[in-house]
């Protein structure tokens, strides 16, 4: 039970990462051999659904329009996040691009899929090379947050939904569904505690992009252009001044350990 994972003040970060996943693992085996249906749907379904979404795409509105969704979805998975939707287009004859609200909805159903995966098969997700390893890194940024945020600690859902909400690398689906498990909570209240973050996060973005379209002129190439560097740049930032504070909260630490 995770309820017993959640470590005191001073707990290393290497410790409750075998911690956790030992303790995924073992609810892996146990829910495939208790619910074998559940497991192996939970498990091909995101996919399955996934690649039917594409095909209906690809017949209805052509390859191009499927090829230009895939390349959106892996930029926004591994670079641009939910900030992908400030670059939503108000559809007019002379732009081709996705809108905010077709993009609100492509970063909400990524991170739906993402969530139904880590909430099931996590022990399973923790041992693939790379994307394992970088997983679990992420222990590390939920043992941060909840020392400089013990509220988060206390509110429970109410955190984790605050935690997916904020728009850093560390957070969203993957880092919300392990930061949930860190706090204690069921796997059908991380869900629907990234469930409700990702709908908020993402809607927020959405409005900040129908103002930016009614602002600001998306014909002009140089706009879209800067656009783009400005947002790329922000990230940059955000992630740079996380990783600063986390590094320097994590010294002051080991120097009160020491």
């Amino acid at each position: 039970m995770m309820h017993k994972m959640v470590p005191p003040e001073r707990i290393s970060t290497a410790w409750l990462q075998k911690q956790l996943q030992s303790a995924e693992e073992e609810f892996t085996v146990s829910f495939r051999r208790q619910y074998p249906v559940v497991w192996w749907t939970t498990l091909l379904g995101p996919f399955v659904l996934s690649a039917a979404i594409l095909a209906a795409v690809a017949v209805l509105a052509g390859g191009k329009w499927a090829a230009r969704l895939v390349g959106t979805a892996a930029a926004t998975f591994f670079f641009f996040g939910r900030f992908v939707i400030l670059g939503g287009e108000a559809r007019t004859p002379d732009m081709d691009f996705f809108t905010p609200g077709q993009l609100m909805l492509l970063v909400t159903y990524m991170d739906l899929m993402t969530a139904i995966l880590l909430t099931s098969h996590s022990g399973f997700l923790f041992r693939i090379p790379f994307l394992g390893p970088r997983m679990l890194a992420l222990v590390e940024d939920g043992q941060y947050i909840l020392k400089s945020n013990p509220w988060m600690k206390r509110l429970t859902f109410a955190g984790l939904v605050a935690f997916v909400m904020f728009p850093l690398a560390a957070t969203g689906s993957v880092g919300g569904s392990i930061f949930g498990r860190l706090l204690g909570m069921s796997r059908t209240s991380v869900f629907i505690g990234v469930a409700l973050g990702s709908v908020l996060g993402n809607g927020m973005m959405y409005l900040g992009a129908n103002m930016i379209n009614r602002y600001l002129d998306r014909n002009n190439p140089w706009l879209t252009i800067g656009g783009i560097a400005v947002v790329a740049l922000l990230i940059f930032w955000l992630n740079y001044r996380y990783q600063r504070m986390k590094r320097q909260a994590m010294q002051t630490l080991q120097d009160a350990q020491g």
